[in-house]
């Protein structure tokens, strides 16, 4: 029986499609990438006797530095590593395969991340909050300040975001702006939570907590389950976000392989 592991330069899509009935939150990005910016994303899949095993997605990040976010691990998925950009990039992988993508890119520094999963009918406060509310193209303005006034991974995406294509929301203290929080992916039945980040002096007030909450009732009223990515070693993030009802969905590295970015 031929067991050659091909390297093809594509994702099968009606695979992609059923692999992620069974794990959404790890191939959401994909589905997104693949209909919204398939100018900017492409894909490397390992295939063995016409079945996809493992495959991973570049995208241009900060300063042309690759992120690639890796699904697969096993005998199948380790040609893969041969396949990823040279250095400087960013590697999301499953951490089976830190020491294979170690072996052919050379040291990183591993930043260990939690995947969570928040199912419909969660744990949500009962009543909308009237301190948060979706952004709109009138704060754009107010939203581009805020981001350069807290230059971070988070934020780094806001000051080019499309508020009327893209969903974002904020809360509010006396017309200040002071969190967001974002749904970066939004596919039918599963939305990717990121880019959260409140003022570092208005935190442990709840806003946080606030905007997020905000992100899962939309989903609630879209019928879509939410997932998200936090470090392993912010206690803080993950204690909000358990709070909120998620729930682990499974671990992954976040590999800097000379990029200088972290999660």
């Amino acid at each position: 029986m031929d067991d050659t592991v091909d390297l093809r330069p594509t994702i099968d899509r009606a695979w992609l499609e059923r692999a992620a009935l069974l794990e959404p939150v790890v191939h959401t990005y994909a589905l997104w990438d693949l209909d919204r910016h398939p100018d900017r994303v492409r894909f490397v899949s390992a295939v063995r006797r016409e079945s996809t095993w493992a495959y991973f997605l570049v995208w241009p990040g900060p300063a042309a530095v690759p992120i690639v976010h890796w699904y697969g691990h096993g005998p199948g998925a380790i040609a893969l590593a041969g396949a990823l950009p040279p250095r400087p990039l960013v590697a999301v992988v499953p951490p089976e395969v830190h020491d294979a993508v170690v072996e052919v890119r050379g040291p990183a520094r591993a930043f260990p991340e939690r995947i969570l999963w928040h199912p419909r009918a969660g744990n949500l406060p009962a009543v909308e909050d009237d301190a948060v509310r979706r952004l709109v193209s009138d704060d754009r303005t107010a939203l581009i300040a805020w981001a350069r006034r807290h230059p971070d991974r988070e934020t780094a995406e806001y000051p080019t975001l499309d508020l009327d294509a893209e969903a974002a929301w904020g809360a509010f203290d006396r017309g200040r702006l002071l969190g967001v929080a974002r749904a970066a992916v939004r596919l039918p039945g599963a939305w990717i939570v990121s880019g959260v980040f409140v003022e570092p002096e208005a935190r442990r007030q709840g806003f946080g907590a606030r905007v997020v909450a905000a992100v899962l009732r939309a989903a609630e009223a879209a019928n879509a389950s939410v997932g998200l990515y936090v470090r392993e070693d912010r206690p803080a993030a993950r204690a909000l976000y358990e709070r909120l009802g998620f729930r682990g969905a499974g671990r992954c590295l976040w590999l800097d392989l000379g990029a200088g970015l972290e999660p």
